[in-house]
C-alpha cells in the first residue's frame, strides 16, 4: 500500500486533515526479545448477523512457523467494513466460515503492518526485525503468513496499511482494468474514503479530469487538496444534475463503490463507450436498514455483479463487477508503482483521524468505518 519518515513533515496537514505520522500514533516498532507462548486474537466461533455479534478475544498458542512462513508481530490493522461484515455473516466468499466451532474458530481482520518476529528455514529475503505489510488475520497480536505474500517496507507505520489493499486496488482497477487515458473524464464515488482518495490521485496521475463525490464540506476540502477537479457533495447537490453539467458528453470511466442510487446515476451518465469499475456497494451492505430501497430501481444487482465478478456489456459500454484485474500477474507492477510513488512523496496515504487502540476497539472501528464519516483509511493500533 516506501523510505519515508515521517510521510509528511510533522506539522503538515492536508487541508486541515492531519496526515498521520509515526510519532503522532506513537508506534512501537520493537518485538519482544523472546516470543511469548500465547497471544491474543479476535476470532469467531460461528457466524452471525454482524461483526460485533460474533467477534471474541481469545488467547491462543503461538503457531509453529513452517519452512516458508513468517510470523509477524502486528502493529497496525486496517478496517474494511464490508469485508468484515460478510466474513462474520459467512456469506459469499466466506461461506466456509459457517463451519466454525469453539475448537476451530476463524480469524478476523485482513491487511496490516508489523515486524517480523520469526522466519521459516526456507525464507531468505526477510530477517527478524524487518517491517512488512501483510494480508491475513490482522486483528491479532501475531499473524502467520507465507513469505511470498509480504511487502517489505522501511517502517511499520499506519500509512502503509492503506497502501496494501486500498492503494493497490485503486491502482490496479484504474490502470490495469480501466486503462485510463489522458484527457478522459473520470468519476470517483466515495472519493474521500480508504480506496477513493487513492483513486483520485491515480486518475490525476493519468492526466484525467476527476470528479469526486463525498458527503461533507470537510471531505470536499480534502479532495481539493488531492487534486480533485470537481467535488459533488451528495448531501447538498443534485448529483445527476451536476454530472450533466460537468460531463455533458458522459463519463469515460467511473470507479464506483457506493451502489444503490449512486450506481444507477453513474450508469445513466456513462459515455457511449464508457467503463464502470465496481469496487464495492457499501450503501447496500447489511448495516444499512434502507439497503433494499437504495437499489429497488436499479437495472443491475450490485451484489451479484460484485461477488460473481461479472463483466456486462451495455451497448458499447463495459461494466466490470469487482474490477480487480483477471490477470493477477499484472498486479505486480501496481505494487511497485504504489510503493514507488509513496517513497517519492507523490502519493499521499491518509489515515482517518479517529484513533482506535487495542483489539477491544476493533468493533467500534468497524462501526465508524461504516458510518460514512471517515476520511482516508480507518486504522487500529494493535499494540
Amino acid at each position: 500500500n516506501a523510505n519515508i519518515t515521517p510521510v509528511l513533515p510533522l506539522d503538515s496537514t492536508v487541508s486541515g486533515f492531519a496526515a498521520t505520522t509515526t510519532n503522532s500514533m506513537n508506534a512501537n516498532t520493537k518485538i519482544p526479545p523472546v516470543l511469548p507462548e500465547t497471544y491474543r486474537a479476535l476470532v469467531a466461533e460461528g457466524t452471525g448477523s454482524s461483526f460485533s455479534e460474533v467477534a471474541t478475544i481469545r488467547s491462543l498458542s503461538i503457531p509453529t512457523v513452517g519452512d516458508d512462513d513468517i510470523l509477524i508481530c502486528v502493529k497496525y490493522a486496517g478496517v474494511n467494513g464490508g469485508c468484515e461484515t460478510f466474513r462474520a455473516r459467512g456469506e459469499f466468499a466466506f461461506q466456509g466460515n459457517a463451519k466454525a466451532t469453539e475448537d476451530d474458530p476463524f480469524h478476523l481482520g485482513a491487511e496490516g503492518v508489523g515486524i517480523v518476529a520469526a522466519v521459516g528455514s526456507n525464507v531468505i529475503d526477510y530477517n527478524v526485525g524487518d517491517a512488512v505489510c501483510f494480508v491475513g488475520s490482522a486483528f491479532s497480536e501475531y499473524s502467520l503468513c507465507k513469505a511470498t505474500t509480504l511487502w517489505k517496507i522501511p517502517e511499520a507505520t499506519p500509512e502503509y496499511v492503506g497502501l496494501r489493499i486500498s492503494g493497490l486496488t485503486a491502482c490496479a482497477m484504474l490502470e490495469q482494468t480501466g486503462r485510463l487515458q489522458s484527457g478522459e473524464t473520470v468519476l470517483i464515488t466515495a472519493a474521500a474514503g480508504g480506496a477513493g482518495h487513492f483513486a483520485v490521485q491515480f486518475a490525476k496521475f493519468a492526466g484525467c479530469k476527476v470528479i469526486g463525490t463525498c458527503g461533507s464540506k470537510e471531505k470536499a476540502k480534502v479532495l481539493g487538496s488531492l487534486g480533485c477537479d470537481h467535488v459533488i457533495n451528495y448531501k447538498e447537490d443534485d448529483v445527476a444534475a451536476e454530472l450533466q453539467r460537468l460531463a455533458p458528453d458522459g463519463l469515460d470511466a467511473v470507479l464506483e463503490g457506493v451502489g444503490g442510487n449512486m450506481l444507477q446515476i453513474a450508469l445513466d451518465h456513462l459515455a457511449p463507450k464508457g467503463r464502470l469499475l465496481q469496487i464495492g456497494y457499501i450503501s447496500e451492505y447489511p448495516h444499512n436498514p434502507e439497503a433494499k430501497a437504495e437499489s429497488s430501481k436499479n437495472e443491475l444487482d450490485a451484489s451479484d455483479l460484485f461477488w460473481n465478478s461479472k463483466t456486462v456489456q451495455r451497448g458499447e459500454q463495459t461494466i466490470y463487477g469487482n474490477a480487480w484485474p483477471k490477470d493477477y500477474g499484472a498486479v505486480a507492477s501496481c505494487k511497485d508503482r504504489v510503493l514507488g510513488l509513496f517513497q517519492e512523496r507523490k502519493l499521499k496515504s491518509l489515515v482517518d483521524d479517529k484513533e482506535f487502540v487495542g483489539l477491544e476497539s476493533v468493533t467500534e472501528a468497524i462501526q465508524h468505518m461504516l458510518s460514512s464519516k471517515t476520511i482516508g483509511k480507518v486504522v487500529v493500533r494493535i499494540q
